[in-house]
């Protein structure tokens, strides 16, 4: 679920941003996992840049590594060789959002918490979002909103440089809080649960996980093209209890990615491969199965005469593979193809910078069930066109407070065709999608 962005890369299905200073928390999407691109080291290194050790530099740099990969964190201007010196930021984004589809109303109040600790060859990073819903069901229209609260898997990512090109990447979740959901809970965030929507209540309700990925990076001749392949392998300990719970088992992936780096512009593309093993756990997992193929493209390009500035714009395509439970208890439509495109832009206003984005995401699937013993078919899709507008303000040398300001619309719809020994009957729905967030996220880094 996701228009403000994608969120964290350790999750399965989380496209488009995972900017800090554009998109809503981390990592999540996550729900669903991730759709990263990744842009090699080498290449951004032949393109020096002037620098200084400016917040308006440091801010600049933060949102650019975010936008052209996750494992260019490690990115940040090299310290000198005897210079230990513990670069860390800390970035607080409470959020709330609110949206409705047809009849259905959801809000969520939720609070991300992020620390990153950065050393000459290494970066640590912690991340959790407090939040609660508030979310009408099917079965609810005239009853009170079903109200929850938890936090997010708490999870901790350690980046280690490895060679100048290569990163090895050790990470670990507990489980959310609550590790499970009730069955009304559920209900609540299938009412409006589609890809297309952005809702960290997704990320309640999932077990503790633990995994490794190694990237490697290997520039190709002197025009500052790279290719990059990376693997990895995530475990996650089978939940006990009865109530439904997002157990992925284990899970294996592949990316291979090229890109090139000018002086002014970069741009690449990957083609991601994912594979999960688990089982239906007697019917209460949240977890669809199966795998799934991402395709990823973006561009960066700098702009204004120092180069403060940039416009990005990005694309993706995820095909689910597999799939083994597409229509799951928090979902309002059956999982599907997956696609999307953002474009991003900073842009600096004197000591300022604005910060706009739009995105469109759509979701489009076809599955197949048995309703009170009929075989039935299911055609579903949704479409979320979202825009928002961001300022980042320096207060001082280490803070920095980016209010944003979005909304989202679209809509999302279903076919129900159940075919009986003399015809065939359908059922349908169409309903509208209306949304919008308010944030205000504090940075502190030094």
């Amino acid at each position: 679920m996701g228009t403000e962005s994608a969120r964290s890369t350790d999750d399965q299905m989380t496209p488009v941003l995972g900017v800090p200073y554009l998109t809503a928390s981390r990592a999540a999407l996550v729900l669903l996992a991730v759709v990263p691109l990744l842009v090699s080291t080498p290449a951004l290194a032949q393109t020096p840049r002037p620098r200084s050790d400016t917040l308006s530099t440091r801010v600049r740099d933060s949102i650019i590594a975010e936008v052209l990969a996750d494992t260019l964190e490690l990115l940040d201007e090299p310290l000198p060789l005897l210079d230990q010196r513990l670069r860390q930021a800390f970035i607080i984004r409470p959020t709330y959002r609110s949206y409705t589809v047809g009849a259905i109303r959801a809000t969520e109040q939720a609070s991300s918490l992020s620390w990153t600790g950065r050393f000459r060859r290494a970066s640590l990073r912690v991340d959790l979002t407090p939040l609660s819903y508030t979310g009408d069901t099917s079965t609810t229209a005239s009853r009170p909103p079903v109200e929850f609260g938890g936090v997010t898997p708490v999870s901790v990512r350690l980046d280690l440089r490895v060679r100048s090109s290569d990163t090895l990447r050790v990470f670990a979740q507990s489980m959310s809080s609550p590790g499970a959901l009730t069955a009304a809970q559920a209900q609540a965030i299938g009412a409006v649960g589609t890809s297309t929507i952005d809702l960290d209540a997704g990320a309640l309700g999932i077990t503790s996980r633990m995994g490794l990925r190694y990237a490697l990076t290997q520039p190709v001749g002197s025009s500052g093209v790279s290719l990059s392949l990376r693997t990895g392998a995530e475990y996650d300990p089978k939940p006990a209890g009865t109530d439904v719970v997002s157990w992925r088992g284990t899970t294996v992936r592949g990316l291979v990615g090229v890109s090139h780096a000018a002086q002014d512009m970069t741009v690449g593309a990957s083609v991601e491969l994912t594979r999960s093993f688990t089982d239906s756990l007697g019917g209460r997992n949240l977890f669809p199965g199966g795998g799934m193929l991402t395709a990823d493209a973006r561009l960066l390009r700098y702009v204004g005469s120092d180069g403060a500035g940039f416009v990005a714009v990005s694309g993706f395509y995820a095909r689910p593979i597999d799939i083994e439970r597409p229509d799951v208890a928090t979902r309002l439509i059956p999982i599907g193809d997956f696609t999307g495109a953002t474009a991003t832009a900073a842009i600096p206003v004197g000591a300022l910078t604005v910060l706009p984005m739009v995105s469109v995401l759509r979701e489009s699937s076809n599955a197949r069930a048995t309703l009170n013993g009929i075989p039935a078919t299911l055609a579903a899709s949704g479409t979320t066109a979202s825009a928002s507008i961001g300022v980042a303000v320096p207060l001082g040398r280490f803070i920095t407070v980016t209010p944003e300001v979005g909304g989202a619309a679209g809509s999302v719809g279903q076919t129900v065709s159940a075919r009986f020994p003399r015809r065939t009957r359908s059922q349908s729905f169409t309903d509208p999608i209306r949304g919008g967030w308010v944030t205000l996220e504090v940075s502190i880094a030094r």
